[in-house]
This record gives structure tokens, sequence and C-alpha cells, in this order.
């Protein structure tokens, strides 16, 4: 086996409590063994097509690594009938398993390096996307992502209504370190870009208000068109 795969597979299976605790949380106790066995085959058949799986530090590694672990999860669940906004909520309804900081100038600089080569030679599943800074009192920094690898991935595998669910972990991880995080919409949800800025204590604006058809943190909203 390839030792970029093989390496991948390991972090899948050091990482499978979290997948065995998210099916908990919105599969039939009948069905949860076998959803959690199918995502893990869902994970090993697109393992390949995971980013930066060749530069394990680059910050948007780990990020990507995490979508398709959901990807894979979803994969498994809908041939089951079980629709993105149940396992969207179950994604927002999960804890984290630590609490953001704000970004310190070490990690911003290696950030903007990393955005200014994503502008020269981005790969097509990955992020291309731009530091700003400079904007004065209301924000501490911010990032404009103008390509984005969650679409790229699961627009692949016929699976968008899910990614708007992955746009609002980022709120839920801004609430969790009090990081003000504020946007306006996202690529996934119509936009030309996903437009993040950070004010550490800041009042946040998520998106699940903004998008309430997309994002139904109320199990209630839309009902009819879940399983």
């Amino acid at each position: 086996m390839d030792e970029g795969r093989e390496r991948l597979l390991a972090r899948y299976e050091k990482k499978s409590s979290n997948v065995v605790d998210l099916v908990a949380r919105f599969v039939a106790p009948g069905a949860r063994a076998e959803v959690t066995a199918d995502a893990k085959r869902e994970f090993a058949a697109m393992v390949d097509e995971i980013p930066y799986a060749d530069r394990p530090s680059h910050t948007m590694f780990a990020p990507s690594f995490g979508i398709y672990q959901f990807l894979a999860v979803y994969k498994a669940a809908r041939g089951r009938g079980y629709s993105a906004h149940e396992l969207g909520r179950a994604i927002l309804a999960t804890p984290l398993a630590r609490t953001p900081k704000p970004a310190s100038d070490e990690v911003l600089q290696k950030m903007k390096q990393e955005a200014a080569a994503s502008q020269r030679s981005a790969a097509p599943n990955e992020f291309v996307f731009e530091l700003v800074e400079g904007e004065g009192a209301e924000t501490d920094w911010g990032m404009n992502i103008t390509t984005c690898a969650v679409c790229h991935a699961f627009a692949r595998h016929d699976a968008m209504d899910l990614v708007p669910y992955m746009c609002a972990t980022d709120d839920v991880e801004s609430d969790a370190g009090g990081l003000g995080l504020r946007r306006t919409g996202t690529i996934a949800l119509g936009a030309h870009r996903c437009d993040f800025r950070y004010k550490a204590g800041g009042e946040p604006r998520p998106l699940a208000p903004q998008y309430p058809e997309a994002i139904r943190v109320d199990e209630r909203a839309g009902e009819t068109g879940d399983r």
C-alpha cells in the first residue's frame, strides 16, 4: 500500500471514535454499526482524493481531512434514507474536541504564504484563498476563499446539500473560542467568495439565521423535506 494512503487510513482509524459518536447522534441504533462500517469503506474509496495529503503541516490539511470524514458518513447514511439536514444538525451539535484560539502572528504569516501559493498554483481540488489585513478595529484578520475545496469534493459525489452545514461548523468553532466570526455568505450558499472576518470577543454573524432553508438548525424547519 502507498505510504501516504496508509498514513491517511491510519489517521482515520485514530479518529474513528469521532465517526462513531457522530453516527450515534442521528442514526437509529440498529443501523449504527452498518453505517459506521460503510463510512469506513467510503472513506477508503475516496482517500486518494484528499488534498494536501503530501503536506500535512498545511493549514488546510486538517479541515480537508475532516470534510472527507463527513462525506464518507453522508454517503453511508443517505443510502439508508437519512437526509443531509439530519446529518448536518448532528454535526453542528457535536461538541468540539478543542477550543479554538485567536490566530497568532506566526500562524497568520504562515497562512499568508500558503494563500499566496494557492493563488499561483493550487490543484483543482485545493482551496484558493487570500489573507485580509488592515480592515480597522472591526476585524483582527480575515480571509477570502475564492475556490472551495469542500464544494469540489462534495459536488464530485453529488452531496452539495450537506455543504452549507460544513460552512456552519466554522461558526460553531468561532463561538466556542469567542473569535467573533462574521460572514455574509459562502460559495456553497451562492456567494462569489467565502468572506471570513474575525474579531476576538466581537459580535458574530453566523450563517444559519441568514440561510435558514439551507441550514436547518431547528429540526422542525422544513421537516417535510427530511426523511
